[in-house]
């Protein structure tokens, strides 16, 4: 059986936008709401459907980097000081 009203934070987890949000729609008068003393309810046939998300182009691939190869004259400098 459908719902024929819903609350704040239910309408703003339909829509994926914070309670806040839906409030401040319902205060413009972009989003119909009764007020039942203290809590708002929104009629079903009110709540608009949810925008589908952005889409964003595919990264690029990120570039291979291959390790650097140490110099010999650093390795020797290290032993001939006792570090290991």
């Amino acid at each position: 059986m459908a719902r024929e009203y819903y609350s704040l934070p239910e309408v703003a987890a339909m829509l994926g936008i914070s309670r806040i949000a839906v409030f401040k729609r319902v205060k413009k008068g972009q989003l119909e709401a009764l007020r039942i003393g203290r809590n708002w309810a929104v009629p079903a046939a009110a709540v608009p459907a949810p925008s589908p998300a952005p889409s964003f182009p595919a990264a690029p691939p990120m570039p291979v980097v291959k390790e650097r190869e140490s110099a010999p004259a650093a390795d020797a400098e290290m032993d001939s000081m006792g570090w290991d």
